[in-house]
């Protein structure tokens, strides 16, 4: 079969679609720095820590954005903004992660004693003896240094998964939003 060219007017971008599939890294990196570092900021203020998921999600959309800003008539599929979105939500994960392990060694003990109470708030207020049973355990496990620090790996394992899922659908969401606008010009 012949390999045939059609015009830049024909294909599904209009002019100036330039949707090939690779992402040059080299300059959408930057961006996802920046959007993941933003978002790791956000996400680690007290009050703000709550609207995580909208940090990762503007995120995602703004390493999109400046990704489309340093190439000119270029065209981001959702494929594409996705792997830009989930980098920079890789990106504020490790920040935040860094920031977590630091709170962590530096105040273990006041974490730890902070945990117990709010488990032996919720242990008190459950009525069901087999429930309360377990959380004791549950609870003695966490009590040693190994168990702490085992529970904190598993929390930091989700959240590094959550951080990268919701980074690359704001890329998605970006990256659609941003060619339907470009179309409506």
């Amino acid at each position: 079969m012949p390999y045939v060219v059609t015009p830049a007017s024909w294909t599904l971008g209009g002019p100036g679609h330039v949707a090939s599939g690779a992402i040059q890294w080299e300059l959408a990196w930057k961006g996802a720095l920046l959007a993941g570092l933003g978002a790791a900021v956000l996400t680690a203020m007290p009050v703000m820590g709550l609207g995580c998921c909208l940090w990762l999600l503007g995120a995602g959309a703004l390493a999109v954005w400046l990704y489309q800003r340093r190439i000119p008539g270029s065209w981001v599929t959702p494929g594409m903004g996705m792997r830009i979105g989930a980098a920079a939500g890789g990106i504020g994960f490790f920040a935040n992660a860094l920031w977590m392990v630091l709170r962590f060694t530096a105040n273990s003990q006041e974490l730890r004693k902070a945990m117990q109470e709010a488990f032996d708030k919720s242990i008190s207020a459950n009525p069901d003896p087999r429930a309360q049973e377990v959380m004791r355990q549950f609870m003695g496990n966490l009590s040693t240094p190994q168990g702490f620090a085992t529970f904190f790996v598993l929390i930091l394992a989700v959240m590094g998964v959550a951080f990268v899922i919701f980074g690359a659908a704001g890329g998605a969401l970006g990256a659609s939003i941003f060619a339907r606008n470009r179309n409506l010009r």
